[in-house]
């Protein structure tokens, strides 16, 4: 994206002087949005505020495409149409998934340390790559992600979601983000890329601040990798009922760096994502008593509130971008060779065009992204919320929110949808003296691989190998 103009953007939707408040259409979502030298600042507190207000503002102020800054001295366009960001991620002849192209990088506006390289940056994962090396990885990780044995990871998430509500079930009240959501989805991903226990606090903190835009977001995700290389090495020894090792034992034979880069990718996009999935359908529930009235009745069922959550609030607000491959007209607007565009889901969401059609309501959401870079895990990610929710409205009833929705405070990234807390207040149950708590048993999800299983025989009958204690030195992150 060409900065050296102080307005580099050519969109029919509005004068770059003319103020969203002068629209004729008032907005009772309307939030002023400041602009710096033709660009919307998207970095610091603005996004703290409820995100809904923020994206209205710049669709009123420019309509499906808005010139955005995402970090000091670097532009971006912000797709908000729905139509517009279908056509995004499905023309990939105009739009690549390869960061390598990235004028900012060309062009040295962005720091080598930039928080946004954690997220945007290229590595050899099959979300950064394009055409066939993106199919070979894609088949890999599919594939594998098909084997995960859905039932047996329900029963997982259920039995650690009934151990954190005896936690604190008797108190009366919770905050569901830090008390049950993020530790339970952290649990599910550490057991199913193969990790030892304990390490769900280590996982989330490291993932926090990649997906956060902290300020240690590159050292956060040096030490993730470091982390995910050794376990691979543990895997490529003694292999496991797990995604990693699976992915090991694929006949395509991904390096240890592409498995390693492809399970950073799986927790990069799915851990945060699903905890904000539970914390979005949790806050439909608890601002809206008709649809717990139809659930309760049969009308609707923990599936429909799902799926509805993920039109009303984006658990990922806005997804990894593109970049152009050409110079091309795109939504009115002269988007340059190598320009980043981002789709924004929150915003595609709320599109009036969509949601007067019969898409609306429907699956028809673009929560998984769409075309040939779609979310492979969306089955392991509803069978972690659909199995969380459960069990919350089973054993929290009545439940309800302990603070307005007006209220909440959002994390001030483009990245996560979750907001800072989710506190709720309920009558604690009665005592049972009867009741005996067990500790939560060792779970997997799958089998180790077949065609392995021989090689991991051969290497248990050698010497004992003193495994993890790489991990235990981690707990203090």
């Amino acid at each position: 994206m060409d900065q050296r103009d102080q307005s580099p953007y050519e969109s029919p939707h509005a004068s770059p002087h003319e103020s969203p408040s002068e629209s004729p259409h008032a907005s009772p979502y309307e939030s002023p949005v400041p602009e710096h030298h033709g660009l919307v600042p998207l970095h610091g507190d603005l996004l703290a505020q409820d995100p809904r207000r923020v994206y209205e503002a710049l669709r009123r102020r420019w309509g499906a495409i808005a010139p955005v800054e995402i970090g000091p001295g670097v532009g971006a366009w912000l797709v908000m149409g729905y139509q517009e960001v279908l056509e995004l991620v499905w023309n990939e002849q105009a739009f690549s998934s390869d960061a390598r192209r990235w004028s900012a990088i060309a062009e040295g506006s962005l720091p080598e340390d930039s928080p946004l390289l954690t997220v945007l940056g290229w590595r050899p994962a099959l979300n950064r790559l394009d055409d066939e090396a993106h199919g070979r990885q894609r088949q890999v990780v599919t594939e594998t992600l098909n084997g995960i044995d859905l039932r047996r990871l329900r029963g997982a998430v259920r039995q650690q979601a009934e151990a954190l509500l005896d936690g604190w079930g008797m108190n009366g009240h919770a905050d569901l983000i830090t008390q049950y959501a993020r530790p339970l989805v952290w649990y599910a991903f550490r057991v199913l890329i193969g990790l030892p226990a304990p390490g769900e606090r280590t996982l989330a903190a490291l993932l926090g601040s990649i997906t956060g835009g902290a300020h240690d977001a590159d050292r956060a995700e040096a030490e993730l990798m470091r982390t995910l290389h050794r376990l691979v090495a543990e895997k490529r020894e003694a292999p496991g009922p797990d995604l990693t090792s699976w992915l090991l034992a694929h006949a395509t034979h991904l390096t240890e760096d592409e498995v390693a880069h492809n399970l950073a990718s799986i927790l990069r996009s799915g851990g945060e994502s699903t905890v904000g999935w539970i914390s979005g359908t949790m806050r439909l529930l608890l601002g809206d008593a008709r649809l717990g009235s139809a659930m309760a009745t049969g009308r609707l069922t923990v599936t429909d509130v799902a799926d509805r959550a993920l039109w009303d609030g984006s658990p990922v607000p806005n997804i990894a971008g593109r970049w152009a491959r050409g110079d091309i007209d795109f939504a009115g607007c002269r988007v340059r060779a190598a320009d980043l565009l981002i789709p924004c889901l929150a915003a595609a969401h709320a599109d009036l065009l969509v949601h007067s059609s019969h898409d609306a309501g429907t699956r028809a959401h673009l929560a998984w992204g769409t075309g040939s870079h779609g979310c492979p895990a969306k089955d392991v990610a509803r069978s972690i919320v659909e199995t969380a929710v459960d069990v919350l409205l089973s054993r929290l009833s009545p439940v309800r929110a302990g603070v307005p929705d007006s209220d909440l405070r959002w994390q001030p990234t483009l990245w996560r949808g979750t907001p800072v807390a989710l506190p709720v207040a309920f009558p604690p149950p009665l005592p049972d003296p009867m009741a005996v708590t067990a500790a939560p048993a060792p779970h997997t999800v799958m089998g180790v691989p077949e065609r392995r299983q021989e090689e991991r025989a051969a290497a248990d009958s050698g010497p004992t190998v003193q495994r993890w204690g790489w991990w235990n030195s981690m707990n203090g992150w």
